[in-house]
């Protein structure tokens, strides 16, 4: 079996507590996507945050008097959703918790594996790799329900159907995404240059 340097007894213990740390992330967010999908189910009251860029007055001004604004982002309380915008909802915080558990658990098998001298084995590779393929999938499917949910939220808030709210990319997952991806090149080339020297000795 291919092996690199196991770390220092410092550095390991670093590296369990990282562990720890990203086990108790993976537990917040599924606790947090329960608590949601509970908070949607019923499908009374339900806060669905929408992007407009539309003109709006808000009583901020002096003495509470209204200002002329241009809403950005809004909650907006929903009842009554249409199936597939509450299922929309739902599947967003679904998908959600479910990459960001697998996500964890791939990092922390790596974490694992370079405890114990196999940063470049092949299984690292591949847990890397999956860890960066999910976060992608995973990022796709909120996406595409998240703003699914939106556009069916204010439709039915506003009794028509067809109104659509601007889709919005949180830059932090395309950010997460391409750190992902220059990791798996990372450990792709590592892993590559550990066989070279393999087959050299």
């Amino acid at each position: 079996m291919s092996s690199t340097p196991t770390p220092s007894k410092t550095d390991s213990t670093a590296l369990k507590v990282t562990i720890v740390l990203g086990a108790a992330a993976a537990v917040i967010t599924v606790v947090r996507a329960v608590l949601r999908i509970l908070e949607i189910a019923p499908n009374r009251n339900v806060p669905v945050a929408a992007h407009f860029e539309i003109p709006a007055t808000m009583p901020i001004g002096p003495g509470g008097s209204d200002v002329d604004v241009i809403a950005d982002r809004v909650i907006l309380s929903v009842s009554d959703m249409p199936p597939i915008t509450l299922w929309s909802l739902i599947l967003a915080e679904v998908f959600y918790a479910i990459a960001a558990v697998a996500v964890v658990l791939c990092l922390c098998l790596v974490i694992r594996n370079i405890i114990r001298g196999q940063a470049f084995s092949a299984g690292t590779v591949g847990l890397v790799g999956t860890a960066t393929l999910v976060l992608g999938v995973g990022w796709i499917l909120v996406w595409l329900f998240t703003t699914m949910g939106a556009n069916g939220g204010a439709s039915a808030l506003a009794g028509e159907p067809g109104l659509n709210v601007n889709a919005q990319i949180d830059f932090t997952f395309v950010f997460a995404l391409a750190a992902m991806g220059a990791l798996t090149s990372a450990f792709q080339i590592g892993h590559k240059l550990q066989r070279d020297a393999e087959g050299l000795v």
